[in-house]
């Protein structure tokens, strides 16, 4: 549901280089204390007229004394969940489990690996009230090329393949289909990567030397390749993947791409991390999406909110500068847009070190700065005020995912987040943890904002290492009290944690609660590791928690795949009854790589064939069938009246060989 990352907001590390030319100019501890604090009142009664673009004036900086040192673990409150009541002697290092956990992330073949088929296999029943499509998106194809020519990207650089469940009449029909961008027809027709990517130290362009120094640091050309990999939302009628920052439109029949700008959803440039709120005069509900760049020479990130309504039609849109940061996500609120400045700075050493000789990539060139603190940037959603509220928080850390917010009776914001206690970017604890250096340690946070006195108090509510939160969209920015969460599974005497692998349920005890929060934990299996949770409210509920969970499950240990022991299944809890576990597990045809995010489509869409993709399939099997007769009679008769002499050969390969190496050096 989410929408990493601003995962993402990638687009932050691509600009660092632009500071690598021209760095900021470094202030002394007193010239920042100097800068005024931009405080503000809240817009308790803000006008609900029409909204613009309009730009804001920047926000200073805020700069404190207070020590930047996190709080010790040992003061948190512990987790009750029953695989953290055990902690294993420190010679336990989940060995097995990280094992079975990485084949999570093993690459698919392309093309040739798309499917669309009705279901057969599935444990228990699935609830024929529950309609809708669960949509997931994630890299997917990260290996092109055979022996020498054999191109590994990193796995967030893969190629975005979307997946859909399509619930209806205890029914489930299943497709996946690649994100057809620009970049992915390119290197498709010519059968390898071309493009530069974010997370890859390894670079495609040759001699990769010149290209990042000349091209990248010197020029500033930062485009990378987008790969629609992060997220697809159904919103307003438009299905949307959307990768970094450019949206792609989807056929919501088929998922076969339809291109950017075909809707205005897919028309603006914006993250995969959004949030869907309901308008407080009963208008309706709002998908909000936003846009964060960063611009390092002038010290300034530019951010920008869309509102859409439920036609789809972008009904809002406000910008603002504020300085320059690092943002992931956002919390929506009836008043605010709430961002976290996470505090990084540029490893300006590692540029001219190691990112030209291919020693790391793009997201390992920003690292933690420790001199100040974590900030919450409050931007107002109403009214006329441009003036942007900083509040530094008392604790800290870095957060990405946050879980929801809201605005109290007594104008105080509640903001809860998952937070870590060290700068992984990107996720490197969840993505490529070793049990050692990397492994899950993030924890549940609840931060008061007072914004009147310009303070956030940090809470834990949780020591349990968990991400991708979900919450019921019909309490976003509103007070609630569950939550449902992906979670680590089994600790030892070190302090090391298992992977992510648990969905837990989190239920506080009332809305403004600081703690005593009751945990229920769902393991899927000894080799079964659950993706992101999402939360489906039942027709005409009103508990909060009455609904469905419904996750992916990785199954590293399947007897009956065809992909190494590979395995997919689908997964559908009775919130209310999350003890029990599922009642039903739907076994997918096709084992499918850890997702990034998803979201779950109250409409239901891609579902089986319509007329149109019926036709469709008859003609492209009878082109299909005459093509490999024609093939078949003319092939014996061709082939040695076209076959050139020998030298001809060698010396069209020679010369292709120069015009090779004249093109790589021509800068």
């Amino acid at each position: 549901m989410k929408v990493d990352h601003n995962a993402m907001s990638v687009l932050f590390p691509l600009q660092l280089f632009c500071a690598a030319r021209n760095p900021p100019r470094s202030l002394s501890k007193s010239a920042l204390k100097e800068r005024p604090f931009c405080s503000g009142t809240r817009a308790r009664k803000a006008s609900r007229s029409p909204r613009s673009s309009a730009q804001a004036v920047q926000t200073p900086a805020l700069v404190s004394d207070m020590p930047t040192k996190s709080t010790p673990l040992d003061k948190f409150p512990k987790s009750n969940v029953q695989s953290r009541q055990k902690v294993l002697p420190a010679s336990e290092k989940f060995e097995k489990q990280y094992a079975d956990y990485s084949t999570g992330y093993a690459s698919v073949p392309g093309l040739t690996y798309e499917r669309s088929e009705w279901i057969t296999d599935i444990e228990g029943k699935i609830p024929k009230e529950l309609e809708g499509t669960l949509l997931r998106n994630g890299p997917a194809m990260y290996i092109r090329g055979e022996g020498a020519d054999r191109f590994e990207k990193s796995y967030l650089d893969g190629d975005g393949m979307v997946t859909s469940v399509a619930l209806k009449d205890g029914k489930a029909y299943f497709r996946n289909k690649f994100v057809r961008t620009e970049d992915f027809e390119k290197e498709e027709a010519l059968g390898k990567y071309t493009e530069p990517s974010i997370f890859t130290a390894k670079d495609p362009r040759k001699p990769a030397f010149i290209w990042r120094l000349f091209n990248d640091i010197l020029a500033g050309n930062l485009n990378r390749k987008q790969n629609g990999a992060y997220n697809v939302l159904n919103w307003g009628g438009n299905l949307v993947a959307v990768d970094y920052k450019k949206p792609y439109e989807l056929d919501p029949d088929t998922l076969d791409t339809v291109g950017h700008a075909a809707s205005p959803l897919s028309s603006v440039m914006h993250t995969s991390h959004y949030r869907t709120v309901d308008e407080p005069d009963g208008s309706g509900r709002r998908c909000v999406a936003f846009l964060n760049e960063v611009d390092w020479r002038s010290e300034t990130t530019g951010a920008v909110f869309y509102e859409f309504d439920e036609a789809g039609n972008e009904v809002s849109r406000r910008a603002y500068d504020y300085p320059a940061s690092y943002v992931h996500d956002l919390i929506v609120t009836d008043n605010y847009y709430i961002l976290f400045d996470c505090p990084i700075k540029i490893d300006f050493p590692a540029v001219f070190t190691k990112y030209i000789f291919e020693k790391s990539c793009l997201s390992e060139l920003i690292c933690e700065d420790t001199d100040r603190r974590p900030l919450f940037r409050l931007f107002p959603r109403r009214g006329d005020s441009r003036e942007v509220i900083t509040i530094e928080a008392d604790y800290w850390c870095y957060a990405y995912h946050h879980v929801n917010g809201f605005e109290d009776s007594d104008g105080k914001i509640i903001f809860d987040t998952c937070t870590w206690d060290k700068f992984t970017l990107y996720f490197t604890d969840i993505c490529s943890p070793n049990g050692q250096e990397n492994f899950p340690r993030m924890k549940l946070s609840r931060f008061i904002l007072d914004v009147d006195n310009g303070k956030a108090t940090h809470h834990c509510l949780s020591d349990l290492p968990c991400e991708l939160p979900i919450t019921s969209w019909d309490y976003t920015g509103k007070p609630y009290r569950h939550m449902y969460l992906s979670s680590s599974v089994g600790t030892n005497e070190a302090g090391v944690n298992g992977p992510m692998q648990a969905l837990t349920k989190v239920t506080l005890p009332t809305v403004d609660a600081l703690g005593d929060a009751q945990e229920v934990e769902w393991i899927p299996g000894e080799s079964k590791f659950a993706m992101e949770p999402f939360f489906v409210a039942r027709k005409g509920a009103i508990d909060e928690d009455d609904g469905w969970v419904v996750a992916l499950v990785h199954d590293a240990n399947y007897e009956k795949s065809d992909f190494g022991g590979r395995g997919t299944e689908m997964v559908i809890i009775d919130a209310k009854k999350f003890e029990e576990g599922p009642v039903a597990r739907i076994r997918l045809p096709v084992y499918i790589p850890f997702g990034v995010h998803g979201s779950w489509s109250t409409r239901y869409v891609a579902g089986p064939p319509k007329k149109a993709e019926l036709a469709a399939m008859q003609a492209q099997e009878i082109d299909s069938s005459l093509g490999t007769r024609t093939n078949f009679l003319v092939d014996n008769a061709a082939v040695q009246s076209v076959q050139p002499p020998i030298e001809v050969t060698k010396f069209a390969t020679a010369a292709a060989l120069v015009g090779l190496f004249l093109t790589a050096c021509q800068f």
